[in-house]
């Protein structure tokens, strides 16, 4: 089974281009020396054009998440190990999996198709096994194990289309996925020198005006509501102040006023979770599934993981979508099933996505104010 699985990934890395000089030598030797290897070698050229054929980039994210079950459950459940596919690394695993079907149909002297209802073996078979088989229905990615099933739905063959994919995308950090609300309340920071608030980014120095009383107390007006303004590094609520005063005379003294961007007042959402695939295509795409009655954005584009956040904007009319990564923005239809290009568009498109702008900061003149 070693062998086997050393000439897969040989024959893998040969067809993607990715063999280092040892292994180009010994993929040069077997050529020479081995017929069964020349023989693997065509049947897995034809698999590579039939994944071409099948959309790949879906069914390479339902496996990712099957395989994120799968590791799961070998943590939590060590003898089901063996009633798990092991799912091995790019498309390799469709070679473990498809390989099987060729070499059923070379044994009846028919040539390579694609089927859209195959049979799903063991990985150390290529023989149908009941025990070792994954069962996956249409419209549900989780991996089940026969002792889960009960005896009238057990037959050891699925009724309905199985699905796989390969495990090839890399999930974006939870804390990447967040969610803010608009209107949100007001926020702010204060050092006696800048004011910084959260909550609106699309504040402007024309809508504010600062005060000091006699005291030093400062305060912000902002609309037709006065605050008061605590000095203190921490983030506090905006408290309204019901008392009537008035503006006075200028003072020599100014405040830099800080906007925070829409980022700064979002929380961790949960509502989806995101992966981006690696070695994606040069176009750059993006679709939804849905696992478990949960939603799962899959990123088909170059992009690091890392680097990639996800913002819900909510909105009493309806949530946005967008994504970001890097300096570039880009919409997201929560209803994108099929696989949909990424369109980037300007910060400066509208008022909502300005908000995610990162505004310089700016002074605001101090007034003298009187209660």
């Amino acid at each position: 089974m070693r062998e086997e699985l050393r000439h897969i990934d040989l024959i893998d890395k040969h067809l993607t281009g990715r063999l280092n000089d040892d292994e180009k030598r010994e993929v040069e030797r077997l050529l020479d020396e081995d017929e069964e290897f020349v023989k693997e070698l065509e049947i897995f050229k034809q698999i590579y054009k039939g994944i071409e054929w099948k959309e790949d980039v879906k069914l390479r994210a339902k496996l990712d998440l099957l395989y994120a079950d799968y590791k799961e459950s070998r943590e939590q459940k060590p003898k089901g190990l063996y009633r798990r596919l092991i799912i091995y690394s790019g498309a390799a695993a469709a070679c473990i999996i498809l390989g099987t079907l060729f070499y059923l149909f070379r044994s009846k002297g028919e040539g390579p198709i694609i089927n859209d209802t195959p049979h799903v073996v063991d990985a150390d078979s290529i023989q149908k096994q009941a025990e070792d088989s994954v069962i996956l229905e249409k419209n549900n990615t989780q991996i089940t194990d026969k002792e889960d099933l009960s005896e009238d739905e057990w037959d050891g063959n699925p009724q309905d289309e199985i699905q796989f994919a390969f495990s090839d995308g890399k999930s974006v950090p939870a804390e990447s996925i967040r969610m803010v609300k608009q209107p949100s309340p007001l926020s702010y920071s204060f050092d006696g020198q800048q004011l910084v608030l959260y909550g609106d980014s699309g504040i402007s120095g024309l809508q504010l005006q600062i005060g000091k009383d006699k005291a030093g107390e400062y305060y912000l007006k902002y609309g037709d509501k006065l605050f008061n303004l605590t000095t203190s590094p921490e983030r506090n609520k905006l408290k309204e102040v019901q008392e009537g005063y008035t503006f006075g005379e200028v003072q020599d003294e100014n405040v830099q006023v800080k906007v925070m961007p829409l980022m700064e007042n979002s929380l961790p959402y949960s509502g989806f979770t995101v992966s981006v695939r690696e070695n994606a295509s040069v176009d750059k795409n993006y679709f939804f599934l849905e696992q478990d009655g949960k939603k799962h954005l899959v990123i088909d584009a170059n992009m690091n993981s890392d680097s990639v956040s996800v913002i819900v904007v909510s909105k009493s009319e309806g949530n946005s979508y967008y994504l970001i990564h890097n300096n570039a923005l880009y919409p997201l239809n929560i209803d994108a099933t099929e696989n949909t290009p990424l369109e980037e568009i300007d910060f400066a498109k509208n008022n909502e996505t300005r908000m995610f702008m990162d505004r310089p900061s700016f002074p605001v003149r101090v007034y003298q104010i009187i209660f």
